[in-house]
C-alpha cells in the first residue's frame, strides 16, 4: 500500500512541476539570415539586421522566450504559412521588444513598440500579415521605422501585387 501512495505522490509532483524547469527550455536551433529595412521607395536603408528565422511551429512557439540579451542589430523573423491577422504574446520573455507586422510583399503594416516583458496579454495585428519581426524595444523609434517601409528578405514577394 505504501508503494502505491509513493507512486501516486511521485506522479502528482511530476504533474505539478513548473514547465520552465522541464522541457520548456529545451534547445531549439534557429538558422540566421540578414534582412534590410528600406524606406517606401526602396532607396534609403534604415537598418540591416541579423535575424534568427522562426519558420516551423516549434520555432515560432519558442521565439525569444527566456532570452535575457539581444544585440542592437539582431532580432527574430517569424515566417507564417498564410497572410492573416496575427496574435503574439510575451510569456516567458524577459526583454521588451518591438513587434513589426509585415505583409507578404515585405511591407510593414503595423508596429507595436516596447512590449511588456512576461505579459500574457495578446498583441494582435489589425491588418493581415505573413511575418512578424521582433527586435529590441525602442529600435523602431531609433531608426524611424514606419508602416509602408519595406523589409527585404527572400521570403517576401518584393514586387507589389497589381
Amino acid at each position: 500500500m505504501k508503494r502505491f501512495f509513493l507512486i501516486i505522490a511521485t506522479l502528482f509532483i511530476a504533474a505539478c512541476w513548473p514547465e520552465e524547469t522541464t522541457n520548456a527550455k529545451a534547445s531549439v536551433s534557429f538558422e540566421k539570415d540578414t534582412i534590410r529595412i528600406v524606406d517606401r521607395e526602396g532607396r534609403r536603408v534604415k537598418a540591416d539586421l541579423t535575424v534568427e528565422i522562426a519558420d516551423t511551429d516549434a520555432k515560432r512557439m519558442r521565439g525569444l522566450m527566456y532570452r535575457t540579451e539581444l544585440a542592437d542589430n539582431a532580432g527574430m523573423l517569424f515566417l507564417l504559412p498564410t497572410n492573416r491577422k496575427i496574435s503574439m504574446w510575451m510569456a516567458n520573455t524577459p526583454l521588451s521588444l518591438d513587434m513589426i507586422f509585415i505583409d507578404e510583399q515585405g511591407e510593414i503594416q503595423e508596429i507595436v513598440e516596447k512590449t511588456i516583458p512576461f505579459s500574457r496579454d495578446e498583441i494582435r495585428s489589425e491588418k493581415k500579415a505573413k511575418s512578424v519581426l521582433e527586435i529590441k524595444g525602442g529600435f523602431s523609434k531609433h531608426y524611424n521605422l514606419q508602416p509602408g517601409d519595406i523589409v527585404e528578405h527572400s521570403f517576401f514577394k518584393l514586387e507589389k501585387a497589381q
